[in-house]
């Protein structure tokens, strides 16, 4: 039983980070739609598409591959 809840407890440890690395991207993209609201129509369409461009997964694998090189 200990093992058991020793392995969840490091699983959790590891998994927090990239849970917080996630909320991170989202609330910033989520301040840029807010910012996106406060344009006039005319570039709130434009403003909204590029904030909306990548999720959170392609975000993550284009930084993996700039830290690569």
């Amino acid at each position: 039983m200990k093992k058991l809840l020793y392995g969840m407890a490091i699983l959790a440890t590891l998994s927090a980070p990239a849970c917080s690395q996630r909320t991170w991207y989202e609330g910033l993209k989520q301040s840029h739609r807010n910012e996106c609201n406060k344009a006039p129509p005319s570039a709130r369409e434009e403003c909204l598409k590029a904030v909306d461009g990548d999720s959170y997964d392609e975000y993550a694998r284009k930084r993996q591959e700039e830290m690569k090189k």
